[in-house]
Order: structure tokens, then sequence, then C-alpha cells
């Protein structure tokens, strides 16, 4: 697989900013007016704040290349559910995958494209959800119904983030096991 350079770097800086995202999510604690926390649960809190806006921004900056029409075989390869070819070739990587095989990822990358757009999709809404806290919620952390609506909406995505997460991690490993070695190439500087 053939990825410009600025693809990889776009990739590699949301891979470990989400990471980062999920594990500083393990130990924080969102302050509420009375609450006190402690020291991790605080530096938590801001670790996920300035490396959710850091995030926010390394994903506009993917958006950007998918709306200037330089994505890696184009926004449809990540997005494929506006064409009946494109739904066609998922469904066959799908079948595929059913029976058991695993085939090579230069040749079937359809699932794998579909299911890279999925996970924009769900850090994009964990991005842009994470900055109106960041702007909404005071600093004693008070804050209006909206934003704790949004304050919900926003813990609600972040297992599906996980699952997200270890899908992806675990079809790497996977490929990787089968002597799949371009899976790779994402990370080659």
């Amino acid at each position: 697989m053939k990825f410009g350079r600025f693809t990889r770097i776009l990739h590699t800086l949301i891979a470990i900013g989400i990471t980062l995202e999920l594990v500083s999510s393990l130990v924080l604690r969102t302050p509420r007016p009375g609450r006190a926390l402690t020291p991790l649960q605080s530096f938590g809190y801001q670790a996920h704040e300035m490396i959710g806006m850091a995030v926010l921004v390394v994903l506009i900056l993917h958006w950007l290349v998918f709306a200037t029409g330089h994505a890696h075989k184009g926004i449809g390869h990540f997005f494929p559910w506006f064409s009946r070819a494109s739904r066609d070739a998922v469904l066959g990587d799908v079948r595929e995958l059913l029976t058991l095989k695993l085939g090579d990822p230069e040749q079937n990358d359809s699932l794998s494209g579909a299911i890279e757009g999925l996970g924009l999709l769900v850090g994009s809404i964990l991005a842009v959800s994470g900055a109106v806290l960041f702007f909404g919620i005071a600093e004693n952390g008070a804050m209006s119904r909206p934003v704790h609506a949004v304050k919900d909406f926003h813990e609600f995505w972040g297992p599906v983030m996980w699952t997200y997460l270890c899908i992806h991690a675990g079809a790497a490993m996977l490929h990787l096991g089968l002597g799949h070695r371009s899976v790779l190439s994402i990370f080659k500087w």
C-alpha cells in the first residue's frame, strides 16, 4: 500500500492522540462545583482537554485532505455507502471474511477503508463534542444543561472508540500474523 507522507503523518498523529485520549479517560474526573479532584484526576482531565484539542486540529487537517481530493483512493474508499460499486466491494470483503479467509490487504481493502472511515467519524464526533466541553465547562466544573447533554453524548461515544480501537488494532495484528506486512506501510517514514 502506498500512502502519501502527509497521510502517514496524520494517521500516526491521530493514532497516538486517540490512544492518549483513551488512556487519560481512565484516570480523569470532570470537575464539578464542590468536588475536590486528586492530582491524578486533575492531570488526567487537563491532559485530556489539551490532547483532545490537538487531535481536533489533526482531524480537521485530515478532513481537508478529503475536501481537496487528496485522500488515498478517494473519499469513496473511506465512505463507500454512497456508491453501489463501492458497497458491493465492501460486501465482497465481508463475504470473504465470513468464510474465515483474510485476503491480502493490497487487493481486498474495501472493508478496511470503510472501517477506517467509521473511525474518522467516531473520532471527529468525540473531538467536536470535546471542543464544546472545553469551551462550555467552567473551571470550577459548572455547565449549562445543553453542555451537560453534550457531556453525556461525549461519554457515550468513548466506549465506541475503545471498541473501534480494539477491532482496528486486532485486525492489524491478525494481518501481521498472516504475513501481510503491507499493513505497516501507513507507519513508514
